[in-house]
């Protein structure tokens, strides 16, 4: 006769456990990446060159996001144009449209850029980092998965004689199909940075 693991009248954990449970290792595992990126940027903390606050929307959903940037690690001029890498780190919250069900998400990130200083005091910038989330669920929209790559392209301009910038970026966010459904998520977001120099 088969040996059987678990009799079959053993007691099964409740579904409500089992999100729960869950919910317990998404805020762990954000608590620890924020300790993750406290080590690794605070011996550049001092040399910190903006912090920026982010807003913006897509179909409904919104995107609310604190940030700062590190000055550059590394950079090549090109006579009148330059190139340089940063890294910035992230909080956010995202907001499913109004009327549907499930709470916000938090969100946070650590992302390289690489930013095309075409004028003195505008540029073009590009990242690709990672992010984690508080859930899977966005509203009604499920991304499966709380760990979701940050693809952004963005315009930046450092307004003259001031530590003030502004912009807009474009940032898509998903889990490259570790996991369906990845319907990914979209934000035009307009920007306000203050340089702390």
């Amino acid at each position: 006769m088969p040996h059987r693991l678990f009799p079959r009248n053993a007691p099964r954990h409740h579904s409500a456990q089992a999100r729960q449970q869950q919910g317990h290792g998404l805020r762990r595992t954000i608590a620890a990446l924020g300790a993750g990126c406290a080590c690794l940027l605070g011996p550049v903390a001092a040399q910190a060159s903006e912090v920026s606050l982010l807003a913006g929307n897509w179909d409904g959903y919104h995107n609310v996001t604190a940030a700062w940037q590190s000055d550059a690690l590394w950079q090549h001029d090109f006579g009148s144009q330059r190139l340089d890498l940063s890294v910035e780190a992230s909080v956010g919250r995202v907001f499913g449209p109004a009327g549907q069900p499930g709470a916000p998400l938090w969100h946070v990130g650590l992302t390289p850029f690489v930013r095309w200083w075409f004028s003195d005091a505008t540029a073009l910038e590009a990242g690709i980092g990672a992010n984690v989330f508080s859930g899977t669920y966005i509203g009604s929209k499920s991304i499966s998965t709380a760990y979701q790559f940050g693809d952004s392209l963005g315009l930046y301009h450092r307004i003259a004689s001031t530590p003030w910038g502004v912009g807009v970026r474009f940032t898509h966010y998903s889990n490259a199909d570790i996991k369906r459904p990845n319907p990914g998520q979209n934000y035009l977001q307009l920007r306000l940075s203050y340089e702390l120099r």
